[in-house]
């Protein structure tokens, strides 16, 4: 799809968005709070950006269409006036805002049917006497999502009522669109007692739901407090109703361009099976799986890749232990299904081949975390193990392993580190071969417990270039060389050890936009890729592109890797949080060369 512009005039669009702005040296748009972050199916709702340089941020960038309307503008804040239409998934979108000056860096916004009470009122959830005064509850109805901020100061708290046997399911949206809140949700009856409480939901990475059958009619109060962190994007929505939501889903992904059946587990254990097609961008090995019949949980997040898919269970023989695996490069899906489960897998291999193997299932909400294990099973050597990559706060495990002599199978061995299992712990596993190899990061390099950025709000996925003029991108590569400082000492994973050249090329460039590199030289980290606009390319019509590294190692396997940025939407040592928006293309746009001061 092709990206186009929203003007401050009502248009129809279409646009696909990815990550963060450039700040233009500062004088570009930021962003810092939306408010309210929830946008609603075919309603108009109007949102207030705020920040620095917004007065020449003319236009919105959405991923969908949309009639847009520029209601007012100032330095710090702007408006604009969204009506989403009924075609929209509900869901988590980007946003950001651009104009002549640049783009401005993302934020996320979610999208649903339900109406959106801002709840910004004085004095809503003040204590007395060391009690919660509920005659300062602010009454309302559900179905809503409530959307509110300052949670760091404040407890929020909410009036009201229900029928006999009502189930009510009250959840957050909250960690989910990068805001800083911990939240916790506390259920209370009439006289202020507390009847539930929901902290660290399994599966949620943050954001909680509580779920509650009431045996009485009445009033009733849901409060909503935060665990103290705070800072710009210190907001929340909580969503109220009697809404059926997802449990897990099975598998967590496919192969590019082809069609999966995909399992949703729903609250009360109902499987609801739909046909989805795998996108087939090479760039990008996550999207997004709409819920429509789900409304209380967002989309979910889903893997993409290039290698045959099996499934463990058809796999697995009557009775069988150990799963043969006799055609790799595979990745397998399955499931640790019961308590101290452990999945087994018998590769038919040759000695001194190098083996990788890498799980899925953290990122895309599943409650495993693995511990994945190598094995000379003729004679139980243990080859290699794996328990947690630790870059991204991932706790998916991966290893590499060479295939000692006079070896023909190994086994691997996937099991929960805590010896959980359930219907909420599936998996991907990907066995491929293996060898030095590497990562690259859009812009410098980052780790994923440094501000890394942040207070910059992150412009390192994002190219501005001036009309007849041109801009240089940073190509960051993470080699993790053995007998050379580490270039990122966290990541523990088995992707590292390559030191030739790298070819940087660029995918997807419009019209009159061109890329140029040298690469990244043997030995080095780092390299630029240029990007220059002609006289007659198009103005303020954002674009997306890929940038790839490209390298063969000494036994002539050619590598392929799209350079990505983890990008952390609020301060990662505040919120005590991994990054919540993984770019994997650049966003760019082309800008009157005056404005490039």
């Amino acid at each position: 799809m092709s990206l186009r512009l929203l003007s401050s005039a009502v248009l129809s669009v279409l646009v696909v968005s990815v990550a963060v702005g450039e700040t233009m040296g500062g004088r570009g748009p930021l962003i810092n709070t939306v408010d309210p972050p929830a946008l609603i199916i075919g309603k108009q709702t109007t949102i207030q950006l705020v920040g620095r340089n917004l007065d020449r941020a003319t236009h919105l960038l959405l991923p969908f269409a949309a009639k847009v309307r520029r209601s007012s503008g100032s330095v710090e804040s702007t408006q604009f006036v969204v009506t989403v239409p009924e075609s929209v998934d509900s869901g988590v979108y980007p946003v950001r805002v651009y104009g002549p000056s640049g783009l401005s860096n993302l934020r996320l916004i979610c999208v649903g049917r339900d109406q959106v009470i801002q709840t910004r009122a004085a004095g809503n959830g003040r204590y007395r006497g060391g009690r919660i005064d509920l005659a300062s509850a602010l009454a309302v109805e559900w179905p809503c999502r409530l959307a509110g901020g300052r949670l760091s100061q404040d407890i929020d708290l909410f009036r009201f009522s229900v029928r006999a046997g009502q189930r009510l399911v009250f959840s957050t949206q909250t960690r989910q669109l990068g805001l800083t809140p911990d939240p916790v949700i506390r259920l209370r009856d009439a006289r202020g007692r507390t009847l539930a409480l929901a902290h660290d939901t399994p599966t949620l990475r943050k954001d909680e739901r509580l779920d509650y059958t009431f045996q009485q009619a009445g009033e009733y109060f849901v409060e909503l407090q935060s665990f103290g962190v705070a800072g710009w994007t210190n907001h929340y929505v909580l969503k109220i109703g009697p809404h059926e939501y997802a449990r897990t889903v099975y598998p967590l992904g496919g192969r590019r361009g082809e069609v999966v059946d995909v399992a949703v587990v729903g609250r009360d254990g109902r499987v609801a099976s739909r046909k989805v097609r795998v996108p087939s961008d090479t760039a990008r090995d996550r999207w997004r799986l709409p819920l429509p019949d789900h409304p209380g949980s967002l989309s979910w997040a889903m893997a993409s890749g290039s290698l045959p898919e099996r499934h463990e269970k058809r796999m697995r023989g009557d009775g069988a232990v150990e799963i043969p695996v006799t055609d790799w490069p595979v990745t397998i899906n399955g499931r640790i299904e019961e308590v101290g489960e452990e999945d087994r897998f018998r590769l038919a291999v040759q000695p001194g081949q190098v083996i990788r193997a890498q799980v899925a299932a953290w990122y895309l909400g599943s409650a495993l975390d693995g511990l994945l294990m190598a094995w000379d099973p003729a004679s139980e050597t243990l080859l290699a193990t794996g328990d947690d990559l630790r870059y991204r706060a991932n706790v998916d495990p991966g290893l590499e392993f060479t295939v000692p002599p006079g070896v023909t199978s190994v086994v691997l061995s996937l099991r929960d580190t805590l010896g959980r299992g359930g219907i909420t712990f599936p998996y991907r596993l990907t066995i491929e071969p293996g060898g030095p190899d590497f990562f690259l990061w859009l812009g410098r390099r980052q780790n994923p417990f440094e501000n890394s950025g942040w207070e910059r709000m992150d412009s390192n996925d994002t190219v501005t270039v001036p009309r007849g003029g041109q801009v240089s991108v940073r190509i960051t590569a993470r080699r993790n060389v053995k007998g050379r400082k580490p270039d990122d000492g966290y990541y523990k994973g088995p992707v590292r050890g390559f030191d030739g050249n790298i070819r940087l090329v660029a995918s997807g460039l419009p019209v009159g936009v061109t890329a140029e590199s040298d690469g990244i030289a043997s030995g080095e980290t780092a390299g630029e890729i240029t990007f220059r606009a002609t006289e007659g390319a198009v103005m303020l019509s954002p674009f997306e592109v890929a940038v790839f590294g490209e390298a063969t190692r000494r036994d002539g396997t050619r590598l392929r890797r799209v350079a990505e940025r983890m990008l952390f939407l609020s301060d990662p040592q505040m919120a005590h949080m991994p990054w919540q928006w993984r770019s994997q293309k650049l966003v760019g746009v082309v800008v009157p060369r005056e404005d490039r001061r």
